[in-house]
């Protein structure tokens, strides 16, 4: 790609962005630099509507996928735990010395005060975006006009109310499931490359998992890979409840759709998302254990109309 096309991506993705500036220039350069998918916006915009789950759980629904995560569900991941080893997926959260702006990549503000012995502390996050780890609930994103189960956008998302319905609370009580990691550095993961993994671990893909991909190694700079947009119809074949990458998801770019990992998980099928997760000491236990399937457990504070929180997903083995 041309320098010249290069900027002029960059510019008409940061200004269609909207809600999505929180994604960070730097992030947005970097999706620049993606190979195209060979999905067409005609096909991406088919499979909206015929891979769709809206009405699946009902018309007033807000869950989406995390009905898949029965109550048999957490019994089967609960006895994978056979170690006792627990991993934090969660990046470590640096203090950002100076005040960042709200909506730009990402970062996290303290001020503390000493009182009479007592250490006082105030916290400011701005998680969306390509720094910190953090989940997105379903009203973070909108396909013409509709987020999840086919609600208005603007009856659903205020700039000073936040998200009326499909808020972060539809998750308050936890998520409980397995985990299968997919250790597919620098891969832009497509049906052929489940295929081959699945046949490599002996695990196969069934409903209410949750998958967590690891796109890079340490110290990589090249651009990583991420889920391919081909891999779409797979996600709804197989009935995901949850999709998590060291990275914000995309591994591929549709032209005339942003973000279309993100944009059909969320609007589509209701399946919320790990973004930015901490995935290297996962896939070295996993490797010296060789098990790649385990016990996730995500725990999100109960924030009020919240779109997302920041989170410390930990896997169990």
């Amino acid at each position: 790609m041309s320098q010249q096309k290069t900027a002029l991506v960059i510019v008409v993705a940061v200004t269609v962005l909207g809600a999505w500036a929180a994604v960070g220039l730097e992030w947005v350069q970097a999706q620049a630099a993606r190979p195209e998918s060979s999905v067409t916006k005609a096909q991406f915009e088919k499979w909206m509507t015929e891979l769709s789950n809206w009405g699946r759980w009902g018309k007033d629904d807000e869950r989406g996928a995390l009905n898949l995560i029965t109550p048999a569900k957490r019994q089967q991941a609960a006895a994978l735990v056979k170690a006792g080893t627990t991993v934090s997926l969660a990046r470590p959260i640096q203090r950002n010395e100076k005040e960042i702006p709200l909506g730009t990549s990402g970062g996290f503000m303290n001020q503390f005060v000493i009182q009479e012995g007592y250490v006082l502390e105030r916290q400011q996050v701005d998680y969306h975006g390509g720094t910190l780890s953090h989940f997105d609930a379903l009203c973070h994103v909108s396909w013409n006009g509709k987020v999840y189960n086919g609600l208005s956008f603007t009856e659903v998302a205020t700039p000073n109310g936040g998200c009326r319905k499909l808020g972060v609370n539809t998750a308050k009580d936890g998520i409980v499931t397995r985990g299968v990691l997919l250790d597919l550095p620098d891969t832009r993961v497509k049906v052929e490359d489940i295929a081959a993994w699945e046949k490599k671990t002996g695990i196969k893909i069934s409903a209410g998992d949750a998958l967590l991909l690891r796109t890079r190694r340490p110290g990589s700079k090249g651009p990583g890979g991420g889920y391919d947009p081909s891999l779409i119809p797979l996600l709804k074949q197989r009935d995901v409840a949850l999709i998590g990458a060291d990275i914000p998801q995309e591994g591929g770019d549709i032209k005339g759709v942003f973000l279309p990992i993100h944009t059909f998980a969320l609007v589509a099928l209701g399946v919320n998302l790990l973004d930015n997760l901490a995935l290297d000491e996962l896939a070295a236990t996993a490797d010296r254990l060789k098990r790649w399937e385990f016990m996730l457990v995500v725990e999100l504070l109960p924030i009020a109309n919240g779109a997302g929180g920041p989170v410390n997903p930990v896997a169990v083995f």
